[in-house]
């Protein structure tokens, strides 16, 4: 036998709360303030901008990859909780025009683009998940999984272009304080043979999000 509830407002309103067609609570969130809540506890969180990196510390991903892969990662650290809720992969080099046939290149290399491809993955207590599903062999790859990118033309030199992939994640990726979770870009071609300038030819990622002292 079932026994009714009611919750109501304990300000004496007589306001009661209401459900979703799922049965759960219809809650509304209510904007952040400090009233109330100590200081030690607001600055545990802190906001995450951080380079992929590879085990020199370097981020620079115009590396050889080919005989030994290179990989480039935000790993956990020691007291703190990595929340990533996105990334950014950024190329400056010829032949990244998205609106040409440089979209089934990989920059000087051409269709099919590069042999190996490049993985994107996170590894969270062991079980690896794939951010791209299959190894990106050509820049046209990275559209299958971006939310959005950036193409800028000639940006660079007179055919240097700056191309910039968005990644956004549905709920972010945690890295466990002191675990070894990581997200991890691996480079299993040479790109120096790929990413060409008359500049400084580059490649490199970017992460965001928010960060949690434990």
């Amino acid at each position: 036998m079932s026994t009714k509830g009611r919750i109501t407002d304990g300000l004496g309103t007589g306001r009661t709360v209401a459900v979703t067609p799922a049965n759960a609570l219809l809650v509304q969130v209510l904007p952040d303030t400090s009233i109330g809540i100590p200081g030690a506890l607001l600055s545990r969180y802190r906001l995450l901008s951080e380079f992929f990196i590879d085990g020199a510390g370097s981020s620079n991903q115009v590396v050889n990859g080919s005989a030994t892969p290179v990989e480039f990662s935000i790993r956990a650290s020691v007291g703190l909780t990595k929340w990533i809720t996105g990334f950014r992969v950024i190329i400056e080099g010829n032949g990244f025009e998205l609106a040409t046939a440089n979209f089934r290149a990989y920059g000087a290399i051409p269709d099919p683009g590069l042999p190996n491809g490049i993985q994107i993955e996170a590894d969270q207590g062991g079980v690896i998940t794939a951010i791209a599903n299959e190894p990106v062999r050509i820049t046209g790859d990275y559209l299958n999984y971006a939310t959005s990118f950036t193409n800028f033309v000639n940006a660079i030199t007179a055919q240097a272009d700056y191309l910039q992939f968005v990644f956004r994640f549905e709920q972010p990726i945690v890295l466990t304080a002191a675990s070894t979770d990581r997200v991890v870009i691996r480079i299993r071609d040479n790109l120096t043979l790929a990413i060409l300038s008359s500049s400084t030819p580059r490649q490199y990622a970017l992460a965001t999000g928010y960060q949690e002292s434990v």
